[in-house]
């Protein structure tokens, strides 16, 4: 039967292999997030993608979801909230981009950016390998800064990620090649880390343990969720199985199971 999520304040939807797959909506999504605009239920999309926001907003309006830059955060987003949260100050962050345009966007006019590997560093951000700032010159520019100290910054910890084509490099393995390469430690800034989430619901104002996470990935959606005290709901047809719930010892489990959003 439908699950009641009318006692949290806010909703969160992991995107792809809950809200669409591919650039098609899955079933009750649409519908799902009409209603919470209806009633004013606090909501947010969030997902591992390199892109900004205003990019996943386009890309969900050609679906028919009519959503907001407001409404949408991105572990991209998060990681360049990290680098100017943590470098900023009296002056702009100096930043190397191995990631991705979104992220250019998003700091552009905000941050320094640094041009070659003899100039003062804060952050590299690191991104997959299919980005227009992962050349391989750059990605030698990245490591040779990392090398002479600066931050090794991961918009996540993706080993891999789902394309058209199939598995492709994700942003983790990425950032493990500059990792080793300089000695650098990553600091992943997506799914599942509590600062992901923690700074979602700051935006949100709404405390973690008042929200629910709808996903369909047990690693990054249900164990990101409950970190930080949420309740999670499992989403079938994605990247986890019930028998993969299954293996889990009781305190690892989502709180629910649905097949799609249809049943909330």
């Amino acid at each position: 039967m439908p699950i009641d999520l009318s006692n949290v304040d806010a909703v969160l939807l992991d995107l792809d292999g809950t809200v669409y797959h591919e650039e098609h909506a899955l079933p009750g999504a649409v519908e799902l997030i009409r209603r919470l605009q209806r009633q004013g239920k606090p909501y947010a999309c969030l997902t591992n993608s390199t892109s900004s926001p205003q990019r996943i907003v386009a890309r969900l309006a050609r679906m028919g979801i009519d959503a907001d830059a407001d409404h949408v955060y991105t572990a991209a987003a998060a990681a360049t909230d990290y680098v100017l949260e943590r470098f900023g100050g009296t002056s702009p962050p100096r930043v190397f981009n191995c990631s991705t345009e979104g992220v250019q966007e998003m700091l552009d006019s905000r941050v320094q950016w640094v041009a070659g590997e003899n100039d003062p560093c804060d952050a590299v951000i690191c991104g997959v390998p299919l980005n227009v700032f992962a050349t391989p010159d750059r990605l030698r520019t990245g490591m040779l800064l990392l090398r002479r100290g600066a931050a090794l910054v991961a918009i996540c910890a993706d080993r891999v990620y789902p394309s058209p084509r199939g598995l492709e490099f994700g942003v983790g393995a990425m950032a493990a090649m500059l990792a080793y390469a300089s000695g650098a430690t990553p600091i992943d800034c997506g799914k599942p880390q509590p600062l992901f989430f923690r700074e979602l619901c700051r935006r949100l104002r709404v405390e973690p343990g008042r929200c629910a996470l709808i996903g369909d990935n047990l690693e990054s959606d249900i164990a990101g969720g409950k970190s930080v005290g949420m309740k999670t709901v499992l989403t079938l047809g994605g990247v986890s199985s019930k028998h993969d719930v299954e293996l889990l010892p009781p305190q690892r489990r989502p709180d629910w199971i649905i097949n799609d959003l249809r049943d909330v």
